[in-house]
Parts: structure tokens; sequence; C-alpha cells
């Protein structure tokens, strides 16, 4: 960013110098602490459109600023909507033979060179994150600029896309707050490994009301009948809920 110092009707301002600018703006709150509010000619009034909009109060046909040691006359359009005091654009540029050197790191204009402000002297409020809108697939877009953010590049879209990763989770699952870990189970499943092996004529099998080809179906994966039951009674009976308990456990 290109600022120079400059001073309207005796009220130091930070200009800062935008060629792309096709005007030269100030807002209204410098032109209030530069006590030109009454030069202000509300026929120009209206609303700028671009990216955005912002509301034109009027324009300033002539008042002195001063860059460096020379004073001339300027004329800008007051507008609400940016985040600078004074924006010395490209009308001012081109009405003065204004070259902006790089190489000296200069505004030189009818024989005047005013050095541009180092990066510590540039107002802080040019540094602050642009605000931003929810786009498409958890992009932003910057309000003013419409810049693209992709999904991710910021700690809030960070924290909205982790909040609904957790709530699409959760919804997808159907338990009724019972775990496979629990105490009962896991009781259950050590009793049942440290039991002495019984001689019967049929085998046991735990009661359950859930069909035998549920249970059978996660015993072919590997796991014990007590281990299928538990997530099927964790899953409300949904075979492939209880399979992906199971094998989380």
């Amino acid at each position: 960013m290109l600022y120079v110092n400059a001073e309207v009707n005796g009220h130091p301002v930070k200009a800062f110098v935008d060629s792309g600018a096709q005007a030269t703006i100030m807002s209204p709150s410098c032109a209030e602490a530069c006590g030109i509010m009454r030069l202000i000619d509300k026929r120009y009034s209206g609303i700028a459109r671009g990216v955005g909009t912002a509301r034109i109060l009027g324009r300033v046909h002539s008042a002195v600023i001063k860059i460096g040691d020379a004073h001339m006359d300027c004329a800008f359009t007051v507008m609400e909507g940016k985040d600078v005091d004074l924006l010395f654009g490209l009308d001012m540029l081109k009405r003065y033979q204004a070259c902006i050197d790089l190489k000296q790191n200069k505004l030189i204009f009818q024989g005047h060179e005013v050095p541009f402000l180092p990066e510590a002297e540039i107002p802080k409020m040019m540094e602050e994150a642009e605000p931003a809108v929810a786009g498409p697939n958890g992009t932003e877009i910057g309000t003013k600029t419409g810049a693209v953010k992709p999904a991710g590049s910021s700690a809030a879209a960070a924290a909205a896309a982790a909040a609904a990763a957790g709530n699409s989770s959760s919804s997808n699952f159907r338990g009724q707050g019972q775990t496979l870990g629990s105490a009962s189970a896991n009781a259950t499943s050590s009793a049942s490994q440290n039991r002495p092996p019984q001689v019967s004529s049929a085998p046991s099998q735990a009661s359950s009301s859930h069909p035998q080809a549920s249970i059978d179906q996660l015993q072919s994966l590997g796991f014990s009948r007590d281990e299928a039951i538990a997530a099927l009674d964790a899953t409300d009976g949904n075979v492939e809920y209880a399979a992906g308990l199971l094998f989380q456990g």
C-alpha cells in the first residue's frame, strides 16, 4: 500500500495513493474531522455500484490539500464504505501529472518529491481481515473485493466445517446412548471367557430380540455372539451401524 502524509484544511491525513481508482474519495468521518462537511454538494449523492454498493453523500468541488510542501486544489467524492480516510485517485494524479516512482519510493509531481510512508506508519485498519460471506462448497467471498477464499482457509471456516462434521456424524449414529465397551458388556465378556467349559447337549445362546440372521452376519465378521448382540442393542438393530461400531471398538 502506498501512503503519503497530507493535510486537508489543516487536518493531518494519511492519503492512500491508488492509480487503479478512477476518482479521489474521502470518507464521511474524515470530512467531518477536516471540517468540510458544509462544502459537500449533495446534488451528486447517490449509490455507487460495483462488486458491492456504497452510499455517496456528495461531492466537494474544491478543497486545498497539502502534500509535502505543495498546496493544490483537489476535488473528491465523499462516500461511505471505504477503509481509508482519503484515497488519492487517478483523476488527481493525472491532473497534476504525478509519477509513482517505485525505485525511489516517492510520489513525484510538478517538481515536488514526497516519500511514501514506511510499513510501520501505514494505518492498521488496512491490515484487518476483509468481511466475508459464505459461498458454495465451503468457500468464502469477500464483501468488498469479491475475492474468493478456498474452503477452510480461515479459522471461522475451519470451525464451521468441524461443527458440520460433528453434526453429521451425530445424525448418522442412531444408538440409544449405549456403548459396546460398557461395564456390563465387559463384565459379561470377561465372565464368559473365564467360565470353565460345561458339557451340554445343546449350545448355550444368549437370548436376543434381534433376528438371528443379523447376529450371524456380525459373527461372520469375527465377533462373538455377545458382542454382536451388544452392538445391535446400541444401534437399534441396524446391522451396518453395528458392524461399524464393532470395528471402531
